[in-house]
């Protein structure tokens, strides 16, 4: 195994156990839970630009079912897992299209997994004082959020991309 290759594993493993933390935040602070698993998809974008390849897969299925098995509120893993861990992933290929296109795949893949999440919640999982349900309030409130995500996940990948990286030191972390 090249030595390179044991590092983006050992980051990978870092990433994932800080996401499970963050999501160990949201899970005991439960006004946090948005917030965290937001938190914690930042990590993903993390590993979608210094890793690449199925990395940041392998960053969203580990912190994901961790945070299944060992969080004590499910919520916070459960959006994790259906939406805040792969939309880093699935962001990357979208935008690779035009931007009209990318936004109707954004809009369609999040109204998907919202709907998903609801009835997850409600009907599969009964999480209590869960105020989701099939309105078009809802759907109305939500849409605006994720638009007002998405920016702010563009900004801080710039923010990460033009300063922070250098910082850091992970541009060149991995060409040894």
């Amino acid at each position: 195994m090249k030595k390179s290759n044991t590092k983006k594993i050992a980051l990978a493993a870092i990433l994932s156990a800080l996401g499970v933390i963050v999501l160990l935040l949201g899970s005991i602070f439960t006004m946090l839970d948005l917030t965290m698993v937001a938190v914690a998809s930042l990590l993903v974008v993390m590993a979608v630009i210094e890793l690449g390849g199925g990395y940041p897969y392998l960053v969203w299925l580990v912190t994901g079912t961790l945070a299944l098995l060992l969080l004590p509120e499910k919520f916070s893993a459960i959006l994790y897992m259906i939406f805040g861990g792969i939309y880093p992933i699935l962001k990357a290929m979208f935008e690779r299209l035009h931007f009209v296109v990318a936004w109707i795949i954004k809009l369609s893949y999040f109204n998907t997994m919202l709907t998903l999440l609801i009835f997850l919640c409600n009907y599969i999982f009964h999480i209590p004082d869960t105020e989701l349900g099939y309105s078009w309030l809802v759907y109305l409130l939500c849409n605006g959020v994720f638009v007002l995500y998405d920016i702010a996940v563009s900004e801080i990948i710039t923010l990460y991309l033009v300063k922070l990286r250098k910082t850091l030191g992970l541009g060149n972390f991995f060409k040894n």
